[in-house]
C-alpha cells in the first residue's frame, strides 16, 4: 500500500512535461490498492493543475477500478461461478459503478412474476417456452438491437433490461435468468458468432412443481437436450438436426461445445470479449482495460497488471 505522501508526489508528476516521468508515475499509481482510490478521487476533485494531469489521473482511477473488478470476477469463477447475476452486475459496474446486484434482481423479478402468472403445473416444455416468449418478446418488447448491434450497452445486463434490446448473448442471459427462476431448465450454448440456448431436461426438472418459488435447479446443465432456442429472433425453437445444418452453413465443425451447454464462466468470458470488441470498434480507451480484465479472468495471478 502506497503512503499518502508517495501518492501526492506521484500525482504531481503526472503534470511533468517529460513523458518518461509522467508515464512512470502513472504506472506506479495504477498499482494502488482499491481501498486507496478515495485519495485519488480527492486529487481529481481538487488537486490537478492542468487538463493533461486531470485526464491522466482519471485514466489511472479507471485502471484501478477495472483491475479490482477483474479480480472479483476471477474470484467468482474460481469459487464455482454459480451466481451469474453477480458477475453480470460486476461487468455493468465497469461503466456504471452505481449498478447493484439487487437492482438487476428486481428487474428480473418483474419479468419472472409476469411469467409465473401464466404458468400452471401441467405445462409441457414447449408450452413453458411459448409463455416465456410471449412475456419477454411480446408483452415486454425485448428485441435484437439491429440498429446498433455493436454498442457497448448491449453487454451491460441492466441496460438490456432497461432498453429492452440487446445482442444474442445478452438477450439469452435475460431469458435464462428468468426461466431458471421459474425452474425452467434453459442453459446457454456457446455457438460462435451467435449465442443460443438449450432446453435441458432430466428426471428432476421434468417433474418440478415449485416453479413459483426461488430457483431450485442447478446452474450446471445435466440431462437431455429437448430442443434449442434462439433469443435473438424472438425465441424460435429448433432441433439438433437443424443446429447441425446451421453449423454446416457457418462452415463450423460439429464440436461438443457448439451443441452442449456451456458454463457461467464461459458466458461471462463471451460477454467480456463482446465488450472488448465493442470498445475496440469505437476506438475507446476502455478496450485496453477490458482486455486486461479478460487476461486476469483467463490467467489469474499470471495476468499482467493494468
Amino acid at each position: 500500500m502506497l503512503e499518502s505522501t508517495k501518492i501526492k508526489a506521484l500525482v504531481s508528476l503526472l503534470d511533468d512535461p517529460n513523458p518518461t516521468v509522467w508515464e512512470t508515475a502513472l504506472n506506479e499509481l495504477s498499482n494502488i490498492e482499491f481501498a486507496q482510490l478515495d485519495e485519488l478521487y480527492a486529487y481529481l476533485d481538487n488537486g490537478t493543475e492542468s487538463s493533461e494531469q486531470h485526464e491522466r489521473l482519471e485514466n489511472c482511477i479507471e485502471s484501478v477500478r477495472y483491475q479490482h473488478l477483474g479480480k472479483l470476477l476471477l474470484e467468482w469463477k474460481l469459487s464455482g461461478g454459480r451466481n451469474l447475476v453477480y458477475a453480470m452486475a460486476l461487468i455493468s459496474q465497469f461503466r456504471y459503478p452505481e449498478i447493484t446486484e439487487q437492482y438487476i434482481h428486481e428487474k428480473l423479478e418483474t419479468l419472472r412474476l409476469d411469467a409465473w402468472l401464466e404458468f400452471h403445473y401441467d405445462l409441457t416444455s414447449f408450452e413453458k417456452v411459448r409463455i416465456l416468449n410471449y412475456i419477454l418478446f411480446q408483452l415486454h418488447g425485448f428485441r435484437g438491437d439491429e440498429d446498433n448491434f455493436l454498442h457497448h450497452d448491449n453487454s451491460f445486463i441492466h441496460k438490456v433490461l432497461e432498453n429492452k434490446k440487446g445482442n444474442p448473448i445478452s438477450l439469452s442471459i435475460v431469458y435464462m435468468l428468468v426461466a431458471q427462476r421459474l425452474n425452467v431448465p434453459v442453459y446457454g450454448i456457446n455457438l460462435p458468432r451467435h449465442f443460443i440456448m438449450a432446453y435441458v431436461e432430466d428426471d428432476e426438472t421434468d417433474t418440478i412443481e415449485n416453479f413459483n418459488d426461488q430457483q431450485h435447479i442447478s446452474h450446471i446443465a445435466n440431462g437431455e437436450i429437448k430442443f434449442y432456442i434462439n433469443a435473438y429472433n424472438g425465441g424460435g425453437v429448433f432441433n439438433l438436426e437443424q443446429l447441425k445444418g446451421i453449423l454446416k452453413e457457418m462452415q463450423l465443425e460439429e464440436k461438443p461445445e457448439y451443441i452442449q451447454p456451456c458454463t457461467n464462466s464461459d458466458i461471462v468470458l463471451r460477454v467480456l470479449m463482446n465488450l472488448y470488441n465493442s470498445y475496440k470498434h469505437q476506438n475507446k480507451r476502455e478496450a485496453e482495460w477490458v482486455d486486461k480484465v479478460i487476461s486476469i479472468f483467463m490467467n489469474g495471478d499470471k495476468a499482467p497488471m493494468l
